[in-house]
């Protein structure tokens, strides 16, 4: 930014140069400056004070000195205004010739060679460090804000005298009052020029540190390159030397997994093998237990078929204990009937006996008939016992063969449960399904042993209860 706005500074000071030549040519032509100065004093001395103050106040001098310089200057016009108050002359006609307005002005001269300077100075430079230049471009900034406010003062002078010339009665000014103007305003110029060159000169100072300055650090960039350069190459040589080695764990790593891969292959060839024969072998075993669990579904109906000839015989044991009861109770009453009847003959004989002779005829008769009577009972008595004996022979009987009935289905009962215990041998390799489910299936023969020998013990001690006693 700093060397773009350079090139603009000549023409804001040629700019500069043309308004004061523009304001020159005013001021010649103004005639009546005296009585405007006049009214100034009078109507708004203070004001114009202040804005001379103000507008003459330049960066790099002191507000001070200017707003003396304007004191001094405005009180040297009051009094040549003042002592030329009654005479009126065109200044037109003799200050022409000295003033030429295609000349340039000495202060913008050194203005555009100093900015010529300084910007040849700094665009040699400033395409090499451009960081470089920041303090070169900082003092051109300064520069062109100072001609920035200079150009300023210049048009806020042009407008004063434009308002000079509309507010004044006569447009005519003292020769003098002008001269001391123009005295004025060279002084100016010439201090502006004294600045200018002495900013030039530290300028011109300030480049040619620094141009060594870039030197310097050209040859220190030159240094950076070569030992980048250097540790460039020696980067890439590591790294190429970490690239092989990275090549060959490569492939290493590749030889590696390939071996593994045909091994995982064998494997699982292997075990394809494996599968085929183990479904042979489960296919062989869901026959086995396909047969076991027909032999069990044939085993439980003969095992229902004997239960209900056992449910039978116990039915019919049960009948005829109840008929044995009942006849021995007919027995028993028959007996005790006899008994009270043989009694009552006894009574009646020995009562016969104290009889007389004279009746034996009738009592033989009674006492044969008595006698007979006894025989008949004495051979009843006999037969009932003989029966009973006999009903006690077949009670023991069927008692034998329901015990050896429920001995031949414990017998079976305990071929199956070995032949469970073989073929749970022999699935010993086989899967958790399959022996979850002989498990349940021998759980179950189990429990229906277990059931079947508390009902063949129930009936042993409801029947004959003796058979469970064990005899030394």
């Amino acid at each position: 930014m700093s060397i773009q706005e350079c090139p603009e500074s000549p023409m804001l000071e040629d700019e500069e140069g043309e308004e004061g030549r523009g304001v020159e040519r005013e001021s010649d032509r103004d005639s009546a400056v005296n009585s405007t100065l006049s009214s100034e004093i009078s109507d708004g001395g203070r004001t114009g004070e202040k804005e001379e103050g103000i507008g003459l106040c330049l960066p790099g001098e002191k507000c001070g000195q200017m707003y003396n310089r304007s004191e001094t200057s405005d009180h040297s016009t009051r009094s040549s205004a003042s002592v030329n108050e009654e005479q009126f002359e065109d200044y037109g006609e003799g200050e022409d010739g000295d003033y030429n307005p295609s000349s340039p002005c000495p202060d913008d001269e050194i203005r555009i060679n100093g900015c010529s300077d300084l910007g040849s100075s700094v665009s040699s430079s400033a395409g090499q460090t451009p960081r470089k230049m920041r303090h070169a471009g900082d003092q051109m900034d300064v520069f062109c804000s100072q001609c920035c406010k200079r150009v300023s003062l210049l048009k806020d002078l042009e407008n004063r005298l434009k308002n000079l010339k509309t507010n004044s009665p006569n447009r005519k000014i003292s020769s003098t009052a002008f001269g001391s103007y123009l005295d004025k305003k060279v002084t100016e110029l010439e201090n502006e020029i004294l600045m200018n060159g002495d900013v030039k000169s530290k300028l011109k100072q300030e480049n040619i540190q620094l141009v060594h300055r870039i030197h310097e650090l050209e040859e220190q960039l030159k240094d950076q390159e070569t030992r980048a350069e250097n540790m460039m190459e020696e980067e890439l040589r590591r790294h190429r030397e970490a690239y092989s080695r990275l090549e060959k764990d490569k492939n290493t790593q590749i030889e590696l997994l390939t071996n593994r891969v045909h091994q995982l292959e064998e494997e699982n060839g292997e075990m394809a093998i494996s599968m085929i024969r183990l479904k042979a072998q489960t296919e062989k075993l869901d026959d086995e237990r396909q047969r076991m669990t027909d032999k069990l579904e044939d085993t439980s109906l003969r095992l229902k078929d004997e239960m209900d000839l056992y449910k039978k015989m116990m039915d019919k044991l049960r009948q005829n204990r109840n008929e044995f009861q009942r006849e021995r109770n007919t027995m028993q009453e028959l007996i005790e009937d006899l008994r009270r009847e043989l009694e009552h003959l006894q009574i009646y004989k020995l009562e016969a006996e104290r009889m007389g002779s004279g009746r034996r005829s009738p009592i033989s008769l009674s006492e044969y008939s008595t006698r007979t009577r006894e025989s008949e009972l004495e051979q009843e008595v006999k037969r009932l016992k003989q029966e009973n004996q006999k009903l006690r022979e077949q009670n023991e009987d069927l008692n034998g063969q329901l015990l050896s009935l429920s001995l031949h289905e414990a017998k079976n009962l305990f071929a199956t449960q070995t032949k469970a215990q073989s073929l749970a041998m022999e699935i010993d390799h086989a899967s958790r399904d399959q022996l979850m489910e002989a498990l349940k299936e021998q759980e179950e023969i189990n429990f229906r042993l277990r059931q079947y020998m508390d009902k063949i013990i129930l009936s042993i001690l409801d029947h004959n209860p003796s058979i469970l006693e064990i005899k030394n």
